[in-house]
């Protein structure tokens, strides 16, 4: 009877199995191999062993460590900030204060758009001649228009702005289905106390959304690391490589310059730093329970 339930749970575990090695396991020992090789991505009788050459000259590459800088930058700022106003925003709907519910749809709305959408629009609105630029002209606040996109300083921070716009109501939706496993006797029970909302919020409310500021700050984490597709459409790392982050920057070496070994080692640095990233905030969260 053991061995027939053990069959039965093998057999259920198949795809799974089968998903892991056939889409995880084989692409990332694939990606490695790659790496050791000189490879323009057509021919694959044109593959030369190179051994760790790729790895040699990713130390020596400026543009990598700009766009490792930029993608640290992207993930902290994203992080820190995504979180933050994510639980503010799930706070207040937990209120059930009037308009609440236009709050959380107008919020959430950005998160069912696509980032190609979203990369598209704020570039339109963030354009010389856009919106934004109209606006703050209108107020006298600028007497020439602002290149957002086209200043190398500023540029990477704008496609943060844009990326904060789009995924804040997720996080808040993550926050606000955490607020309702909260016990309301203890919070209840903090203000008959004396305790004041900010209080109540520290010390009650905060430890018991433990593993949801875990999960979320996870889940915000590795998606900073594989960010792509907001960069790529709104400054395809320019100008000047100033706003590449990891996977821009491997998709330069890979389609545009035709560097698939060179590209590979990029992309094993990108499932480096992901896994680093799980491996520190679950050893974090472990501490705190």
């Amino acid at each position: 009877m053991l061995k027939k339930t053990a069959h039965i749970g093998v057999l259920f575990s198949l795809p799974a199995i089968l998903f892991f090695f056939l889409f995880i396991f084989i692409p990332v020992v694939s990606t490695f191999m790659l790496s050791l090789t000189s490879w323009k991505g057509f021919i694959l009788s044109d593959i030369k062993v190179t051994g760790l050459s790729n790895f040699a000259e990713l130390f020596s590459d400026a543009v990598f460590f700009k766009a490792l800088t930029n993608t640290l930058i992207f993930v902290v700022i994203t992080t820190v900030l995504l979180n933050i106003l994510g639980f503010i925003g799930a706070s207040l709907i937990d209120m059930r204060i009037p308009g609440t519910t236009f709050f959380k749809n107008a919020v959430f709305l950005p998160v069912l758009l696509a980032p190609i959408i979203i990369g598209i629009m704020w570039s339109r609105m963030l354009d010389a001649f856009g919106i934004v630029n109209q606006l703050l002209k209108s107020v006298h606040a600028i007497t020439m228009p602002v290149l957002f996109l086209g200043d190398e300083h500023i540029a990477l921070y704008t496609v943060i702005g844009a990326t904060i716009w789009q995924y804040t109501g997720y996080d808040m939706l993550l926050y606000f289905a955490g607020l309702q496993g909260v016990p309301h006797e203890q919070v209840e029970a903090a203000r008959m106390d004396g305790a004041s909302p900010l209080a109540v919020r520290l010390h009650v409310v905060i430890p018991f959304l433990s593993p949801v500021i875990a999960i979320t700050m996870l889940l915000n984490m590795i998606g900073g690391f594989k960010v792509f597709d907001i960069v790529y459409v709104m400054t395809a790392g320019g100008p000047n490589n100033s706003s590449h982050v990891f996977a821009t920057y491997l998709f330069q070496q890979a389609f545009r310059f035709n560097r698939m070994g060179y590209a590979s080692v990029i992309a094993i640095v990108i499932i480096v730093f992901s896994i680093f990233a799980a491996v520190f905030r679950l050893r974090i969260v472990r501490k705190e329970t």
